[in-house]
């Protein structure tokens, strides 16, 4: 019951937006604004105010965490990959979406909630340092699949943007500060300055950090406002839906059961590879140029569905 209030949260988010775009508060030019707002500041807030939160002693002895969530990527890349095998007619544009919203699902966000109500607080450390996986394949994988040029220069300068420099930042400023041990003077006002200036930088990057999820959910709701009805319709949306919310997941568990893993990581694994599609295909889609209809359909269908799919299926893998 727990997992489908989670998702219905999510749908509900997205319905502000939704109701925004519609009323005229939010428009198309403000939603394209929010995006860039979103990928440039917010979203790398998060991701260092996350990741700092671990030591570098959790990220040696988890450091399996984000391999299996390279893993689940993976399985998912390959799978979207022979699908478009056994397709005939889809453009690029179509392909770079289909095989994104098939390799990269609502990691973080959504997976958040449960694993807070499941594990507690260790839990949600885990899950995070699971999420550099997915980060990493985000900015490599899935910037490429959005790189309209062939040029591999083009694909490189979108991939080194705010998020995945921020995250390697982030992993560097642990190591620095778990490694090395840099320590402030005892006393006097230039070091009780610098650490009052730490403590709001800390403060201010999660505050804004914060931010992502309810963002994200309005620019999802305004741009699924926007879409064409027609594309629910499309068959290609109901087959990477399938693949998102049974094949891929169902498969990962699979080969994840037959990993040796401490209970509580395969837990949060197993939570994390049921999951729908990401909100995050939507933001690059918008910021990048992609088939955006077919992805807000997308993420629509499959999160509707996951009220269904989440709880049968952790069901059986828990």
């Amino acid at each position: 019951m727990n997992y489908v209030l989670q998702v219905l949260f999510i749908l509900a988010l997205m319905t502000v937006g939704y109701v925004a775009r519609k009323r005229g508060v939010v428009s198309a030019v403000g939603t394209s604004e929010m995006v860039r707002v979103l990928i440039a500041v917010i979203y790398p807030c998060l991701i260092f105010s996350s990741i700092t939160r671990l030591d570098a002693a959790e990220l040696a002895a988890n450091w399996i965490m984000p391999g299996m969530a390279l893993a689940i990527a993976g399985t998912g890349l390959l799978l979207g990959l022979v699908a478009l095998r056994c397709m005939k007619g889809v453009d690029r544009q179509r392909a770079s979406a289909f095989l994104f919203q098939n390799t990269i699902n609502n990691y973080l966000f959504l997976p958040l909630p449960m694993v807070m109500l499941l594990w507690g607080s260790q839990g949600v450390a885990l899950l995070v340092f699971a999420s550099v996986g997915f980060e990493l394949t985000v900015w490599t994988v899935g910037v490429f699949l959005f790189n309209r040029s062939n040029k591999l220069s083009d694909g490189i300068r979108m991939m080194f943007g705010p998020p995945l420099i921020t995250l390697i930042f982030s992993v560097c400023w642990v190591c620095v500060r778990d490694l090395l041990c840099p320590e402030l003077a005892a006393s006097g006002f230039f070091s009780a300055l610098a650490g009052r200036l730490l403590e709001l930088f800390y403060f201010g990057t999660e505050t804004v950090g914060k931010a992502t999820i309810a963002v994200s959910m309005i620019v999802s709701g305004s741009r699924i406002a926007a879409m064409d009805v027609r594309a629910a319709f499309d068959k290609h949306v109901w087959i990477v839906s399938a693949l998102r919310l049974v094949v891929t997941p169902v498969i990962f568990i699979l080969l994840l059961k037959q990993v040796p893993m401490d209970e509580t990581a395969y837990g949060i694994l197993a939570v994390v590879a049921v999951m729908p599609a990401a909100v995050a295909s939507l933001i690059f889609s918008e910021r990048f140029g992609g088939d955006s209809d077919f992805i807000a359909t997308t993420l629509l269908v499959t999160h509707l569905g996951a009220i269904v799919t989440i709880p049968l299926l952790l069901a059986w893998a828990l």
